[in-house]
C-alpha cells in the first residue's frame, strides 16, 4: 500500500521503488542486525539463538543498539522485524528472496514458542516445524518445504512433525493463498 501510495509501482519508477525499499531494509537492519543476511549460512544462528557476532554477511554485527537475540521475546522481535524486511525486499524489487528469510523468521518464531513448552517441543523440532509452517503459508510447498529443512538441518527424524506442520499450514491459510500470491 505504501509504494501504491507513492506510485512506486509503474516499472518505469523501479529506481525510486528499490530506493526506499533499500532506505527501509537498512533501517530495519541497523536496529535488528540479524535481519540483513541473504540465505540458509544464518539458519544455525536463529535456531541456536546465537551471538551477533556469528552472522557472516553483516558487519558491523552490532548495529545501532547492539542487538542481540538472547531471549525470546528478542526472537518474537526478530521474526517479525525479518518479515517486515521480507515485504520491503519483495515490495522494492530487490535481490534477496523470501524462501530462506521465512524460513529463518520462522526459525525465531519457533525459538520463542520452544521458550514456553521446552519439555514438551524439543528445540530443533520447534524451531524447524515454525520455519516450514510460517515458508508453507506463503509459498504452497508443503513437501518440499518439509524435504529442505529436515535434510539440510541434518534432522532427518524430524521429518514427520514438520510434515505436519506443512500440513497445518497449507489447510489452514487454504483461503488465503489467492490474495497472498497475486
Amino acid at each position: 500500500a505504501l509504494f501504491s501510495s507513492l506510485n512506486l509501482l509503474d516499472n518505469s519508477r523501479a529506481v525510486y521503488r528499490a530506493w526506499v525499499g533499500t532506505i527501509f531494509i537498512v533501517a530495519i537492519g541497523v536496529l535488528v542486525p540479524h535481519t540483513m543476511f541473504w540465505g540458509e549460512d544464518e539458519f544455525q544462528i536463529f535456531a541456536t539463538m546465537g551471538p551477533a557476532k556469528d552472522l557472516p554477511n553483516v558487519w558491523p554485527t552490532a548495529g545501532y543498539s547492539g542487538f542481540e537475540m538472547d531471549t525470546p521475546w528478542k526472537a518474537l522481535v526478530v521474526g517479525f522485524a525479518k518479515l517486515i524486511a521480507v515485504s520491503f525486499t519483495v515490495a522494492g524489487g530487490l535481490r534477496g528472496g523470501y524462501i530462506f528469510p521465512l524460513m529463518c523468521a520462522g526459525a525465531a518464531f519457533g525459538r520463542f514458542v520452544h521458550h514456553f513448552c521446552p519439555e514438551a517441543i524439543p528445540m530443533p523440532v520447534a524451531v524447524l516445524c515454525m520455519a516450514a509452517a510460517l515458508h508453507v503459508a506463503i509459498t504452497r510447498t508443503s513437501l518440499a518445504t518439509t524435504l529442505i529443512l529436515s535434510f539440510l538441518a541434518g534432522e532427518p527424524a524430524s521429518l514427520p512433525p514438520i510434515l505436519m506442520a506443512s500440513l497445518c499450514s497449507l489447510f489452514a491459510t487454504a483461503y488465503l493463498v489467492r490474495s497472498i500470491i497475486h
